[in-house]
């Protein structure tokens, strides 16, 4: 069996991560405490005892607003953290493939489903990092592999974690009979965090590079918002409510491109858009 070392097991994604593929794979998943990811010592230590044929990269500080009031925590995590494990990643022949994300788009002027070719100049310090982190990423380590994933969702599990996100912020609005707002000049891809999961294992034979990775969405976020209240069968007029006064600079446009990364899987890799993503997320709660 492949051995491969998932860091943030405990995590969102992580600890889907870890139940989905602990069958077909030999996961290590230390604790913080066991693998702290800014102590490239440590970092050296575990990986040259356990030799794991891959690094699966999931732990990072994903909150926008929590970076952006922390800069220095950001970076020492989402920077320092991912060039820790690169540099360890080369030294002992592992792949390396982590999580960015499509925060890297924010400050896009274009227009569209955006490529990996496209110019960037990210708007936040998270995405920013996150970009920096590609960079030195690929600098370091002849074979790693960039992630850009988008926003994700799911319900909660037993023995979990989960965060506020698309799907709980909506169905709590409808619970409390109250509304919330979304932005009309903000365009985003929101993905269900099963098809994430289970499109993760192709992501061990990508060559070398960065992929968007997640769903595809057309809709600006009131649009979308709007799409999932009528899935649930509820009158979107009375939940959403159209916020046009927010990102007044220029649209926000993070919507990716599933074109790359669809390509270089041979097919294997594949995302539904957010709308069909979302309707199956409900049929597989019937």
């Amino acid at each position: 069996m492949q051995k491969i070392l998932v860091t943030g097991a405990s995590g969102f994604v992580g600890s889907r991560v870890v139940q989905a593929m602990q069958e077909r794979y030999k996961l290590l998943a230390p604790t913080h405490r066991e693998f702290d990811i800014t102590d490239s010592a440590n970092i050296e230590k575990f990986i040259a005892e356990h030799r794991p044929q891959a690094i699966l990269h999931l732990a990072a500080i994903s909150n926008t607003g929590y970076c952006e009031e922390h800069p220095e925590e950001s970076y020492l995590l989402n920077v320092q953290g991912v060039e820790n494990l690169a540099v360890a990643a080369e030294r002992h022949n592992a792949k390396f493939i982590f999580f960015s994300s499509d925060q890297v788009y924010n400050g896009c002027r274009v227009k569209g489903q955006l490529d990996e070719h496209t110019p960037l100049a990210p708007e936040n310090h998270y995405g920013r990092h996150k970009l920096l982190a590609e960079k030195r990423a690929s600098e370091l380590c002849s074979n790693s592999v960039a992630l850009r994933a988008t926003w994700m969702y799911d319900t909660p599990h037993e023995g979990m974690s989960t965060h506020p996100n698309f799907v709980t912020n909506i169905k709590r609005a409808i619970k409390q009979q109250s509304s919330i707002k979304f932005a009309t000049r903000e365009y985003r891809g929101i993905t269900w965090i099963e098809e994430v999961v289970k499109n993760l294992p192709h992501t061990l034979t990508l060559p070398a590079g960065v992929y968007n990775f997640g769903a595809e969405n057309s809709l600006n976020s009131y649009e979308t918002a709007r799409a999932y209240c009528a899935i649930l069968g509820h009158d979107p007029e009375k939940i959403i409510v159209a916020d046009s006064d927010r990102f007044p600079a220029h649209e926000r446009n993070i919507s990716i491109s599933q074109k790359k990364i669809q390509e270089a899987s041979e097919g294997a890799i594949k995302f539904s858009d957010t709308i069909e993503g979302l309707k199956k997320y409900e049929e597989s709660l019937k």
